[in-house]
């Protein structure tokens, strides 16, 4: 992991790692998060990988560690309007430097999944989640706040059984599309109207 040979010279530097989550989803927001850790975190993080890797129940139990060590995170979301009024490119680039932002401090090191951003020295890392720690944690926070969100809005959508797809394009949800056209969370740029 990226994170082993900084901390063995120097245990002490605080990496961030950031990600997204939900960009190729038919509704709802593209969401990212970053989190900020160093080398006494690490025993906490033992069971941290690839948020697709891992079950829902695992991934809420890793990002309760996050909360109950008061692990540094911040959590952004641009919802599907701002991404039909600036694209997907802009939108992933504003979760990333958002959620950055709000965690950085001079000195940091920042790493972030595949996304090249300009600022921070960030270094953009390809498969991040299987190299480093702190992205793949980041990944994790992101997907539990988002799912956690996209269940919340099944309530008020029942047809598209958000609280099961989280809004990417399952059949069930194309089928739903089909049936009952796009809700106002539907990305209408994204061309989901089937021919």
């Amino acid at each position: 992991m990226i994170e082993d040979k900084i901390w063995l010279n120097n245990p002490q530097q605080f990496i961030i790692g950031a990600d997204e989550v939900g960009r190729g989803c038919f509704a709802g927001p593209i969401s990212g998060a970053a989190v900020r850790i160093n080398y006494s975190h690490l025993p906490l993080l033992e069971q941290v990988k690839d948020s697709k890797k891992l079950s829902p129940k695992k991934r809420d139990q890793i990002y309760n560690i996050v909360t109950e060590n008061n692990i540094q995170y911040s959590y952004q979301s641009c919802s599907n309007i701002y991404i039909d009024s600036f694209g997907i490119k802009t939108a992933n680039e504003r979760v990333l430097l958002d959620s950055i932002q709000n965690i950085y401090q001079i000195g940091d090191l920042v790493y972030v999944d595949h996304f090249k951003i300009k600022e921070f020295n960030a270094v953009s890392v390809i498969k991040g989640e299987d190299h480093c720690r702190a992205i793949a944690l980041a990944s994790i926070v992101a997907k539990v706040l988002r799912d956690k969100f996209m269940v919340e809005l099944a309530r008020d959508y029942q047809h598209y059984k958000f609280d099961r797809n989280k809004g990417y394009g399952t059949q069930e949800h194309r089928d739903a599309i089909k049936l009952y056209g796009l809700s106002d969370l539907h990305r209408k740029t994204f061309n989901l109207t089937p021919k």
